[in-house]
């Protein structure tokens, strides 16, 4: 795919800018209150300003713009969580019900964690990991089973803990895969996410070169529909967290994807 033009990318970042500063003074007006709107649609909105920027800025080049954003991105994403969960939190008082509120909810979760990942922060993950929880009605749907263990897994590995629970919740997504055909969509993406993070734990270098390439395969092709036109297409933040565990359990990636920008490893 042809990159964006540094003009292109500019222009994405300044209209970002112009998005966030308008819901910023909607916020600071009280406006959200007044009109009885969510607050935690103000910071998830935030949270997808920060990932654009920090997909802009990578596409850049610029380092440093990239990972601050990418930063702030994983910090106001986890608000509602925490507005949710955390009786610290300043706007838990105004919190709506985590089952009402619209950004309580297993996808959410699952971009969170991936992003969580590609930024690869131990202490943010640390202090933040604890409320990023999957409601009653996540954990006992059926159909998104494979989600919910990636998401389950992904909370564990980030918080590096036991590696044999991982691989457990891993193994029941990947078994459940097998009896179950794949035929596309969120469920291919999750697989390859899953086989990936399997590979990582379990240390197998070919695996995972197998999965992280079907996993780009498979983005590259949502590129050029759902996300087309967007900085998303250019970037994969799930593909750039996946390299990032890879190298901490000693694996490499040599590749030169550009959806895996060296400005986010």
């Amino acid at each position: 795919m042809k990159q964006p033009t540094r003009e292109k990318i500019n222009e994405w970042i300044n209209t970002t800018e112009r998005l966030r500063s308008r819901k910023q003074k909607l916020f600071n007006d009280g406006y959200m209150q007044l009109n009885n709107l969510s607050i935690e649609g103000v910071f998830y909105s935030f949270s997808l300003y920060d990932k654009h920027d920090a997909i802009c800025f990578a596409l850049l080049e610029d380092k440093a713009q990239a990972l601050e954003s990418l930063n702030r991105s994983v910090t106001n994403g986890m608000i509602p969580y925490q507005m949710a969960f955390d009786d610290n939190c300043e706007f838990h008082e105004i919190a709506r019900s985590p089952e009402d509120n619209g950004f309580i909810h297993l996808p959410i979760a699952h971009q969170q964690a991936l992003t969580m990942a590609a930024l690869n922060n131990d202490v943010l993950n640390q202090s933040l990991l604890p409320f990023l929880l999957l409601l009653e009605k996540d954990l006992n749907d059926g159909d998104s089973m494979e989600m919910v263990q990636t998401v389950e897994a992904l909370r564990n590995i980030l918080a590096h803990g036991d590696d044999a629970k991982s691989e457990a919740l891993l193994k029941v997504a990947l078994d459940h895969s097998k009896t179950h055909p794949i035929q596309g969509g969120w469920r291919r993406r999750t697989y390859t996410i899953n086989l990936s993070l399997w590979a990582i734990l379990r240390r197998d270098q070919h695996t995972f070169d197998e999965a992280l390439a079907l996993n780009l395969k498979d983005y590259e092709q949502a590129a050029k529909g759902e996300v087309r036109g967007t900085p998303e297409a250019y970037v994969s933040l799930a593909a750039v967290g996946l390299v990032k565990l890879a190298r901490r359990y000693g694996l490499k990636y040599d590749g030169d994807n550009p959806l895996i920008p060296a400005a986010l490893l």
